[in-house]
């Protein structure tokens, strides 16, 4: 995967992924080290992606995930019913990310974005989401792990 940056955006050219950071699109993540975080688990589910152990690695040991109000998972059971959905053959084929806020103090961060994504499975294209993600991550140590996230979705069913 090609990443090459362009002013405020990076774009990953092999599949689509844009983090735009521009004052019409909204803030920028301005700590280095967490950004990088976020970019390396976004890219994780693309095609070419490392896939479900990233966030193997990456999420916080009392990770928890709500999805439209009212699914819940721990650690444990997200990263099992991604490593499935990743061994069926299911990728993320492009995700356009629109930040909207970003907040951070001391060890605590919270990021914000409106996402589209499609997706291919083993036999091609295989529908979309377009929602709203919160993501909350504590630096431990010298390491940010994500602790939770919320995903509400825009998408009509």
């Amino acid at each position: 995967m090609i990443v090459r940056g362009i002013g405020p955006m990076l774009i990953f050219t092999s599949f689509s992924i844009f983090l735009s950071g521009s004052a019409l699109a909204g803030p920028e993540v301005t700590n280095a080290q967490l950004r990088q975080r976020e970019n390396e688990l976004s890219a994780s589910t693309l095609v070419g992606g490392e896939g479900w152990k990233a966030y193997e690695r990456i999420l916080h040991p009392e990770y928890s995930r709500w999805a439209m109000g009212e699914v819940y998972e721990g650690r444990e059971k997200f990263v099992k019913s991604l490593e499935e959905w990743w061994n069926y053959g299911m990728r993320v084929a492009s995700r356009n990310i629109d930040m909207i806020g970003f907040d951070m103090t001391g060890n605590l961060a919270i990021i914000r974005y409106k996402t589209t994504e499609t997706f291919i499975g083993p036999d091609g294209e295989t529908g979309g989401f377009s929602g709203y993600v919160t993501n909350i991550w504590i630096k431990e140590g010298c390491d940010w792990k994500l602790f939770s996230a919320e995903i509400s979705s825009t998408t009509p069913p």
